[in-house]
């Protein structure tokens, strides 16, 4: 765990946790059925509509019969297209993170990270590299609030399930999680990274502010202290920033593929243990 020395007050709210899951108890965090449902239904609607507007947009300019704008029409068609996949691939990974109804998002307990995610389903602590949450919701928020065009785009890509607050759950064989997950097309929930002196690493990310229940306000600084607290007690990595950028960097780190000795200061093949790379620090 990389966080500072916690104060009294943090110490406490720590140990009310430890106690808390010593007598076998399990915090969840669960998608709220109407935005989850308004969140599949967009995207599909949202995918038909580019489809169709690219389809009319192609046909008119093919029947006009000028070269040029049927280029730069096309061009506009092939973004429609793109934009049109790009819905579809968020609702397969929001149905593929949530196994296929709105139920739980995430839960916390002594026995491991418990997911609904088909075939994967609880996750045991020995098999969890690292938690890292990416609280972006401050951008986020600031990009809604925009005028013009910009705001617009943002407001109806979060009304789509763009999503600003994550947690990525890097697990020590990302092909064999894969390998547990009956649809294939669910299959690339399981984001895999390269690893020099092992099996590739497989990493989940859990999509907590798009479709979750956010009526409490509370709910999420809740999960992250629930999960500092099982992680620390393992030596698990973990952290919170508030871009994807350090995430990135981490697994980067942690994969030995490249060499980070002139970087920060260390010997070249530092920085990572014998378990494959995985920092303590």
């Amino acid at each position: 765990m990389v966080s500072p020395a916690a104060s009294p007050e943090d110490e406490r709210r720590r140990q009310t946790w430890r106690d808390f899951f010593a007598g076998g108890g399990r915090y969840e965090v669960r998608y709220l059925p109407a935005r989850w449902h308004d969140i599949v239904r967009r995207n599909v609607v949202t995918a038909a509509l580019m489809i169709g507007l690219a389809v009319v947009l192609v046909a008119a300019l093919w029947w006009w019969g000028r070269l040029g704008p049927f280029v730069l029409g096309s061009v506009l068609a092939l973004v429609m297209v793109i934009y049109a996949l790009t819905a579809l691939h968020r609702r397969t990974m929001l149905m593929a993170q949530s196994g296929g109804e709105p139920g739980l998002a995430l839960g916390v307990s002594d026995e491991g990270l418990h997911t609904p995610v088909q075939g994967v389903g609880t996750v045991p602590w020995p098999e969890v590299l690292g938690i890292f949450l990416v609280d972006a919701h401050k951008k986020a928020d600031a990009m809604r609030a925009a005028k013009g065009l910009q705001g617009a785009a943002a407001r109806f890509a979060a009304k789509n399930g763009a999503d600003s607050v994550q947690i990525n759950v890097v697990l020590s064989d990302g092909r064999a999680v894969r390998r547990r997950i009956p649809r294939r097309s669910h299959r690339r929930v399981v984001q895999t990274w390269a690893h020099h002196d092992g099996p590739q690493f497989g990493v989940i990310s859990f999509s907590m502010d798009s479709a979750t229940d956010q009526s409490d306000p509370s709910a999420m600084p809740r999960l992250g202290l629930a999960l500092t607290v099982q992680c620390e007690d393992r030596g698990i990595p973990t952290r919170l920033n508030d871009d994807a950028t350090r995430f990135a960097e981490h697994m980067m780190r942690i994969s030995n593929v490249f060499d980070y000795s002139g970087v920060d200061g260390t010997a070249a093949g530092t920085g990572a243990d014998a378990s494959g790379g995985q920092s303590r620090t």
